[in-house]
C-alpha cells in the first residue's frame, strides 16, 4: 500500500509519502518540503519510483538533508542523479550516508535498503533558496546528527524530526535531555510554521514547540519522583503516564519502546 498527498504553504510545496508492506497496517508516511529550488529530506527508499516521479520536473539545485534516518535520506542518492545537484548534510549525516549503513530488519522491511550517497556537501551555516536564507541549526536529540532549518523573515522552521509531537516512546538511542536543551535552544527564535517531517504544524507552531518542552519537562520530574519513590517497570511507567506499547516494541525488535524514555531520563546525562 502507497500513499502520497500534498499540501501548499504560500512557496513551500510539501509532499507526502508512504508506504505499507502490509496491507491492513497503515503506511508510515514522512514529509518532503520543496523551497523554490532546494529540496529537504528525500522519503523512504520503497517510494522511489513515486519520489522520482514527483520530483522530475521540478528544478531541484540542491539537496538538504536534516539528518540520516532512512525516511529522510533514502532516495538523496536517486534525486542527486536524477538533476544532478549537489546533496548538503551535517558531517555526522553525510559520514553515514556515503556507505550503505546497516539497518535493522524492520527498518529495512517498511523503509527499503540503503542507497550509498557518497562526498555530500557540508551543511552551510546558511542555505539560500532563491530569495530565501535558511539558517542550519544543530538539534540534538533525536539524533546526534539533526539539524533544522529557519528562515527569520518567514517565520519558518523546516524541523525534521525535531517536533514531531509529545512523545510516548523513544527510539532507542534518542537523547531526552539533547532534546530539551534544543526545544530551549529553538524558542529563542522567531516562527510560526513548523514543517515537521511527520506532523506539520501550519499555524502557532512555537506554542506548539513550547509545549512539547513543558510536557517533556514534566515528563522528566514525574520519572525522577517516581523512580525516588522506589518505582519501577509498568509501575514507573504509569506514573509518568506512559504505557508500553507491546505492538510497536515487537515490530521494531525492541528497538523502540516507552521504556527508552524512561531509560534516557535515569540515565542520560543532564
Amino acid at each position: 500500500m502507497r500513499i502520497r498527498s500534498t499540501r501548499q504553504y504560500g512557496p513551500v510545496e510539501g509532499y507526502q509519502f508512504g508506504y505499507s508492506p502490509v496491507r491492513f497496517v497503515k503506511p508510515f508516511p514522512v514529509w518532503s518540503y520543496f523551497l523554490h529550488d532546494t529540496l529537504i529530506d528525500t522519503g523512504q527508499r520503497h517510494c522511489q519510483s513515486e519520489v522520482l516521479a514527483t520530483f522530475a520536473q521540478k528544478p531541484i539545485r540542491q539537496i538538504v538533508l536534516t539528518h540520516f534516518h532512512e525516511d529522510h535520506s533514502g532516495n538523496a542518492a536517486a534525486l542527486r542523479r536524477q538533476h544532478n545537484c549537489p546533496v548538503l548534510a551535517g558531517e555526522l549525516t553525510a559520514q553515514r550516508i556515503s556507505q550503505t549503513f546497516p539497518l535493522m530488519p524492520y527498518e529495512k522491511f517498511w523503509f527499503g535498503p540503503i542507497d550509498p550517497c557518497p562526498d555530500a556537501m557540508p551543511l552551510p551555516a546558511v542555505v539560500n533558496a532563491g530569495p530565501y536564507a535558511l539558517n542550519s541549526i544543530p538539534t540534538f536529540g533525536h539524533s546526534d546528527d539533526h539539524h533544522v532549518l529557519h528562515e527569520p523573515n518567514q517565520g519558518w522552521l523546516f524541523a525534521g524530526d525535531f517536533y514531531v509531537g509529545n512523545l510516548k516512546i523513544f527510539r532507542r538511542g534518542e537523547n531526552i535531555y539533547q532534546m530539551i536543551a534544543s526545544t530551549r535552544n529553538i524558542l529563542n527564535l522567531d516562527f510560526d510554521v513548523v514543517f515537521c517531517c511527520h506532523n506539520p504544524v501550519a499555524k502557532n507552531g512555537k506554542a506548539a514547540v513550547q509545549r512539547k518542552l513543558q510536557y517533556l519537562e514534566d515528563l522528566v520530574a514525574k520519572v525522577k519522583e517516581g523512580h525516588q519513590r522506589g518505582l519501577t517497570g509498568s509501575a514507573l511507567l504509569q506514573a509518568a503516564g506512559l504505557t508500553e506499547q507491546w505492538f510497536t516494541k515487537l515490530v521494531t525488535q525492541n528497538d523502540v519502546s516507552a521504556t527508552y524514555l524512561i531509560r534516557s531520563i535515569l540515565e542520560d546525562n543532564n
